[in-house]
């Protein structure tokens, strides 16, 4: 991970920070209990950069329940395998307030037995919220699993009005 971020949001559940690189957003990392309380420098430079106050408007909003896309941030996707990227592309497609499956997810990029590296794909997912993996549950409409714990999913599911 790199070591200064170019985006700082402060968030009651910890700071969430994001790194852009000239393409886009690369990652918005979520803190886990584990991270809750670290701190990373911040670019100076970087408030000088729109995508940052794009970036910083829609959070803003989304975590005022107010409903949100993030199609106007610049995404670079390009660390994932094209699997991986094949999936956080589609996942883009399901919208606030709404949940589908991991098994769901594999049927629409064509891959219907590909559920459990779906969910590993997502897990991967450098862009949370932005890529919504939290809308994704299990066949059986448990939670799943989520990078930042299911804390975070349940808190995210919840700002879209989604108590699942």
């Amino acid at each position: 991970m790199p070591e200064v971020a170019n985006y700082q949001f402060d968030h009651p559940m910890g700071t969430i920070y994001g790194w852009f690189s000239r393409k886009g957003l690369t990652q918005l990392r979520l803190p886990t209990p584990e991270t809750r309380y670290e701190r990373i420098p911040v670019l100076h430079s970087s408030m000088n950069d729109m995508r940052v106050w794009e970036l910083h408007t829609l959070l803003t909003r989304y975590f005022e329940g107010v409903v949100q896309t993030f199609d106007t941030i610049p995404l670079d996707l390009s660390a994932g395998t094209m699997f991986q990227q094949a999936v956080w592309e589609t996942a883009q497609s399901v919208r606030w307030g709404e949940t589908s499956t991991y098994g769901e997810l594999a049927r629409r990029i064509d891959r219907p037995r590909a559920a459990r590296a779906v969910g590993q794909a997502l897990g991967a997912n450098p862009v949370p919220i932005i890529v919504p993996c939290h809308r994704f549950l299990a066949h059986s409409g448990g939670l799943g699993g989520f990078s930042a714990g299911l804390e975070w999913k349940r808190a995210l599911l919840q700002t879209e009005g989604n108590n699942a």
